[in-house]
């Protein structure tokens, strides 16, 4: 696809689109992301009572079961348009994102735009099916191919804007083969612990619809991590480990007893300790690199909440929060 077909379709989409100021304003590109996805939700989600409509056309038919997965999979393009983060600012910024890559970024948001008269071909297909109650079965799999499709290339989007580079494979322009397909194509390294362990300082993470730069990190022998989570004035901290623990901790003034106790009572919630040891630490930050060592406990409560205590000798610290899966964080690395 060349540049001149590239802008082209941009125009299209801005004609379709009120207010879409298209990606020439760089300063602007995202909230421009998210203007954009947020309206091509709507317009997918205008197909979406269409096909509810033929769903009550179809009445007591076998096929209406059918027709409910396309509802299925059209629910979950739109819950991903409307759900996903607005991307990492140094990302989208000028001096650090390529020309090149701005095209990429242009093709798939011009395929998603055309997808939904895609769509809409495929709806009247069906309804013409339904109308003259012939092939009906061969319609409602035309558009499960085409959402298929559609899922994947938002997967192959989401995927490009989480690590800041062109996919290692060039967006399919057929339906895949299988449809599971595309949730094997969701699956990247930094959705997993693993991957959440090796971040580093100046990466960012979005948590909860917020933007957080990696302001600091804490390797506790390399077993498990915590990471100093800053937007202005708000911090948190990302827990990673020990296990397949994953949790996001709000500091707390509480004072850690010495030794660690086996429980500990805050915020009229008991908490009973689950792991506990010392630790030696290497701690990155504004300040550079230090090492130390540690006397840690960590507390389990209610409905997944934990709390940690940490005893540097010198100082102690305490932190609370609650556990989450890897999946409720999306990571943008420099």
């Amino acid at each position: 696809m060349t540049m001149d077909f590239l802008q082209q379709r941009i125009i299209e989409i801005a004609l379709q689109l009120p207010e879409y100021t298209g990606y020439a304003a760089k300063e602007r590109r995202r909230d421009v992301d998210r203007h954009l996805r947020r309206q091509l939700a709507q317009k997918y989600d205008a197909q979406r009572l269409r096909l509810a409509r033929l769903q009550q056309k179809v009445g007591m038919d076998p096929s209406v079961v059918e027709i409910e997965k396309l509802d299925q999979k059209l629910s979950r393009l739109i819950g991903q348009l409307q759900s996903a983060p607005r991307g990492y600012a140094g990302w989208f910024d000028s001096a650090l994102i390529q020309e090149d890559d701005l095209d990429q970024l242009t093709q798939f948001d011009a395929d998603l735009a055309d997808g939904v008269k895609r769509l809409a071909e495929k709806f009247d297909q069906l309804a013409n099916a339904i109308r003259s109650k012939e092939k009906i079965a061969d319609a409602i799999d035309a558009c499960a191919e085409t959402l298929d499709a559609l899922n994947a290339e938002f997967d192959q989007r989401d995927e490009f804007v989480a690590q800041g580079k062109k996919p290692s494979v060039e967006l399919p322009r057929v339906p895949r083969t299988s449809p599971l397909d595309a949730l094997a194509a969701k699956q990247t390294p930094s959705r997993g612990l693993t991957a959440l362990a090796n971040l580093k300082v100046n990466d960012a993470v979005t948590f909860d619809g917020t933007d957080y730069i990696i302001a600091g990190k804490m390797a506790f022998d390399g077993k498990f991590f915590a990471f100093l989570l800053q937007d202005s004035a708000r911090k948190k901290w990302l827990r990673v480990g020990p296990a397949d623990h994953l949790a996001v901790c709000d500091e707390i003034k509480l004072r850690a007893p010495t030794p660690l106790p086996d429980s500990i009572e805050y915020d009229k919630q008991s908490f009973t300790r689950a792991d506990a040891g010392k630790s030696n630490v290497n701690v990155e930050g504004a300040g550079g690199a230090k090492r130390g060592a540690v006397d840690f406990a960590r507390y389990d409560g209610d409905a997944g909440s934990v709390l940690w205590l940490e005893d540097f000798v010198t100082e102690s610290r305490a932190m609370v929060g609650i556990e989450i899966q890897a999946t409720d964080l999306q990571v943008y690395r420099r």
